[in-house]
């Protein structure tokens, strides 16, 4: 009796690592939501205050370290999924390989850059994931007026 229940314990542990794991990974932020002429206000209410300002002549900078790639929920639930019906069906040895692979595949925080007018309108966005040809991926307010900058999408 007592070998049945070290070893049921010994798999209910190990069937909880990789699957622990995967869904405690963090959710990548959308940087779709995010676009030209909108106010810093808004970017602030939705990702916090950045790691650091910095002046890009007269425009004011912030620099964010920031999940900007991921599975998101349903994605991770799935992957999680799949990796408890492995410890189930290898007895807790897929552990092995499954904890090791979600460690050394964790998410990294990259720089993202929000840079803004001086009356505080976002005019850029430079980050990993951005277009080449413009250096956001972001897209232009429909109502943005920008007289003082007539070419706000590049840096």
């Amino acid at each position: 009796m007592n070998r049945k229940l070290w070893l049921l314990s010994v798999l209910v542990f190990l069937v909880g690592c990789s699957p622990v794991m995967e869904a405690n990974r963090p959710d990548p932020v959308d940087m779709s939501q995010f676009v030209i002429g909108e106010k810093r206000i808004k970017v602030l209410s939705a990702i916090g205050a950045p790691t650091a300002t910095v002046k890009d002549g007269k425009n004011s900078c912030d620099i964010y370290k920031l999940y900007v790639e991921g599975h998101s929920g349903a994605e991770k639930g799935a992957i999680a999924a799949g990796e408890v019906v492995a410890d189930v069906f290898t007895l807790g040895l897929s552990e092995v390989v499954f904890t090791p692979a979600e460690g050394a595949t964790g998410d990294e925080k990259q720089a993202v850059t929000f840079c803004y007018k001086p009356n505080d309108t976002l005019v850029s966005i430079d980050h990993p994931d951005a277009d080449a040809d413009t250096g956001s991926k972001s897209k232009p307010a429909p109502s943005s007026k920008d007289s003082d900058y007539p070419d706000s999408n590049k840096r």
